[in-house]
């Protein structure tokens, strides 16, 4: 669901022991609220959100203007504010930076019903089709190396060679460390066949959404809109689809038909360039959620974290079959 704004304490209007960052801005603040990893500023006429942002004050600047052309697109897109002094991010000395938006309320996606489903799946599309027209001279502010999926892809597999390493030199293993060893051929297999044969596709990048799931796409069941640009970059455009299609599936078992449909709702409206299918089904291939119950658990390795992953790992193995005839239709489309 979205945040609730209307049933949370208000509270004084200060972010931090420092300054005041709200008084950089040029509004009469009537409260502020908490919501989901961000805080509602309340004035008389609107309600604005205040965002924690990890990019610099030039990608800040860059995705205002991005976010103002694509208000012609849709005029809900959400707007970066300035401050009086014409920046679009704030920071206390020392502290995390901000991003003061526009606000616009409304339902998630609903992840279980397949209509809802595939309006985010053609509103993506519509927006990739936006964003490839997009004229800014700050792109170089958007581009992440680390983020590219030939980069990632060594970087996450190296993680999972040196977990299986560490469990390899335990005298006494929790269930989930068997477990891991079990399932370690599998996943690591698929993990090293996208690693090896991403190095023959090239991508073509542009602007990407950065973080597109079914949280960060409203009222699909009616006048859908996207929200939470923040994490922008340059990319491929299978890096927002793969994302989209890998979360709402795990939401629905892996449900080849629903998936199929998703893929075909994009193409209708954005065709699928060259190679793109075949970069979609390796990002997919790619066993992500493996890696993220591993990453979790080696960032832990305490007991209770122990039998939650082992309960998420067991979740995917049961999935697996599922997972796999996806994959199949996925490849044989690419053919």
């Amino acid at each position: 669901m979205c945040e609730n704004i209307e049933k949370t304490q208000v509270v004084i209007p200060r972010l931090g022991q420092g300054e005041n960052l709200l008084g950089a801005y040029a509004l009469e603040v009537t409260g502020v609220t908490k919501g989901r990893g961000s805080l509602f500023i309340h004035t008389a006429g609107a309600v604005y959100m205040l965002k924690s942002f990890t990019g610099s004050m030039e990608k800040a600047q860059g995705l205002a203007q991005v976010l103002a052309e694509l208000k012609t697109w849709d005029p809900a897109v959400e707007q970066i504010l300035p401050t009086q002094e014409g920046a679009y991010a704030v920071r206390e000395e020392g502290g995390p930076t901000y991003v003061l938006k526009s606000y616009q309320p409304g339902r998630e996606c609903d992840v279980k019903n397949a209509f809802e489903v595939l309006e985010g799946a053609r509103k993506l599309a519509d927006l990739h089709l936006q964003l490839e027209t997009i004229e800014t001279d700050k792109k170089e502010v958007f581009f992440a190396p680390q983020h590219l999926l030939a980069e990632e892809v060594r970087r996450h597999n190296r993680e999972l060679k040196n977990l299986r390493n560490y469990i390899r030199k335990k005298k006494k293993k929790t269930g989930f460390e068997d477990l891991y060893e079990q399932a370690y051929g599998t996943f690591y297999g698929q993990g090293e066949q996208v690693e090896e044969e991403i190095l023959s596709l090239k991508e073509e990048l542009q602007l990407c959404h950065g973080d597109y799931h079914h949280h960060n796409v409203l009222d699909c069941s009616g006048t859908s809109h996207i929200q939470h640009f923040e994490s922008m970059r340059m990319d491929s455009a299978m890096s927002d689809l793969a994302k989209y299609t890998r979360k709402a599936l795990e939401k629905n078992r892996w449900n080849a038909e629903l998936g199929r449909q998703m893929l075909m709702t994009y193409q209708r409206v954005r065709p699928f360039r060259t190679g793109e299918l075949q970069q979609l089904y390796l990002r997919l291939l790619y066993p992500e959620k493996f890696w993220k119950i591993a990453n979790h658990y080696n960032n832990n390795k305490k007991t209770w974290s122990s039998k939650r992953d082992g309960d998420k790992l067991r979740q995917i193995l049961a999935q697996e079959k599922a997972r796999q005839e996806f994959l199949v239709l996925l490849y044989n489309l690419a053919e």
